[in-house]
């Protein structure tokens, strides 16, 4: 039985809403209290239609739905690509020295700036002192912030914690709640459709498959990425082949 108390000890409450699975389950959750929190959806300006369609769905039913504008394309114009992998050219030295053809920014910068933050500001700046999140323990190795705690006035409820993967789809299934089409093809969706980093989620095959104008530029997209990663991948490549090979180096133990 989900304990509730902490929603009595606060008077501004807001619930991060992606869209997604996770904080659909807080959402529905907490559909009885729903009069007196915030929910909170951060519109990147990127969002896959499936999930435009999910958000809508919420904000049908939410009497206090929040939408904040954010626009990641003029961003990336203005900042660079988000990309798992950051070479030598890309830090400030090596952009300084020409090194750099196209600009890249770790992943979570991009995240940070276009998602996290806005949400995070709005919340201090409509005094709430509570924020509920769909985060568990599952999603990654270590969360940065636990369920209860308090960071700048602010404390964090994650309601999932605890959860995993398979108890959330359940407990939608159990609720009748329709899903949004990216969750046949993987546990999480995406925040930006065409987002150049996170290349777990499998993105390439989904718009391949589904939306094939948002592939073409996600594509194009990945093309810069590749060649501003080509002149130090083959550099790493050949020199880990002076050491045996691929396979012989991370068949050794660690020394």
């Amino acid at each position: 039985m989900l304990d509730l108390s902490i929603l009595d000890r606060h008077e501004r409450i807001c619930l991060a809403y992606s869209g997604g699975k996770d904080s659909t389950a807080c959402v529905y959750l907490l559909r009885d209290h729903l009069d007196r929190i915030n929910v909170v959806h951060v519109d990147t300006g990127d969002l896959l239609p499936e999930m435009r369609e999910s958000v809508a769905r919420v904000e049908a039913f939410a009497p206090h739905f929040v939408r904040i504008q954010t626009n990641v394309g003029q961003w990336i114009d203005d900042h660079g690509l988000p990309s798992d992998l950051i070479p030598h050219s890309q830090h400030p030295i090596g952009r300084q020295m020409g090194e750099a053809g196209t600009v890249l920014v770790p992943r979570y910068t991009c995240c940070w700036e276009n998602l996290m933050l806005p949400l995070w500001q709005w919340a201090q700046d409509n005094d709430c002192t509570l924020l509920i999140r769909g985060s568990k323990s599952a999603d990654m190795n270590r969360l940065p912030v636990a369920s209860g705690e308090w960071q700048e006035g602010v404390q964090l409820w994650l309601p999932l914690q605890s959860w995993s993967h398979d108890d959330v789809f359940a407990y939608l299934r159990s609720e009748g709640v329709e899903l949004p089409r990216p969750y046949e093809h993987s546990v999480n969706s995406f925040e930006c459709a065409r987002c150049s980093g996170w290349l777990g989620e499998r993105r390439a095959s989904y718009l391949q498959a589904y939306h094939p104008d948002l592939y073409a530029d996600y594509r194009a997209r990945m093309q810069l990425v590749l060649r501003e990663l080509q002149r130090p991948m083959t550099t790493f490549a050949n020199e880990i082949a002076q050491m045996g090979g691929l396979q012989a180096m991370l068949g050794e133990p660690h020394g």
